[in-house]
């Protein structure tokens, strides 16, 4: 992720209501309150959220029995996200910082899930997260995730991942189960876009 990207998003999570913030939906994704409604996420997991902002999701898996650590570049977003959880009276394991420079427990987390980092990534980096992924991801455990796809139109950021680009970083490290365009990311720039919903397995 660029030096800008990042002063980006902490300028805004500091200067900014949460409202203002066109990805803030204000709860968590509909495809993973599914895996975690038909039990394809289990209770007592212990789940790893890249990019958290707010925590919207985290806090829903931690009031759902998840055992939660989770990230963000944001100083003030997690200052948030803490404010939700207590409100919630639930525990989250709540960090500040790069994850492709965070240092976690080795093959700790059954599902590692990503709502809105990978897309911001540029080639260089995407070797170094998929190695952070396999560093922290237990053996056959679960990686979520979902980000901007080329079916969503203009701007340079987030970028537009195609699904070779998904292949070509995750795939054969990783076991692709499933791979789908969603209505997802939508503002009022952008109507009704198809973002990439998509779970791997950890082969190691």
């Amino acid at each position: 992720m660029s030096k800008q990207i990042e002063a980006y998003y902490k300028h805004s999570y500091a200067n900014e209501k949460p409202v203002e913030h066109e990805w803030t939906a204000g709860t968590a994704n509909p495809e993973l309150v599914n895996l975690v409604y038909d039990q394809t996420i289990k209770e007592g997991s212990n789940i790893l959220e890249i990019g958290c902002g707010l925590g919207a999701e985290s806090v829903f898996l931690a009031v759902r029995g998840m055992n939660m650590t989770s990230v963000d570049i944001s100083q003030d977003a997690i200052n948030t996200a803490e404010s939700i959880a207590k409100a919630y009276q639930v525990d989250v394991d709540w960090r500040v910082g790069d994850i492709l420079k965070m240092e976690l427990p080795e093959h700790s987390f059954d599902v590692i899930t990503d709502q809105g980092c990978f897309h911001h990534l540029t080639d260089e980096e995407r070797p170094l997260y998929l190695q952070q992924i396999k560093k922290f991801l237990k053996p056959g455990g679960m990686f979520l995730l979902r980000c901007f796809s080329d079916k969503i139109p203009g701007g340079p950021q987030p970028r537009r991942i195609t699904s070779d680009e998904l292949l070509q970083t995750f795939y054969p490290e990783l076991k692709l189960e499933h791979m789908e365009l969603v209505l997802s990311f939508s503002t009022d720039q952008r109507q009704y876009p198809q973002g990439w919903y998509t779970i791997w397995y950890n082969r190691d």
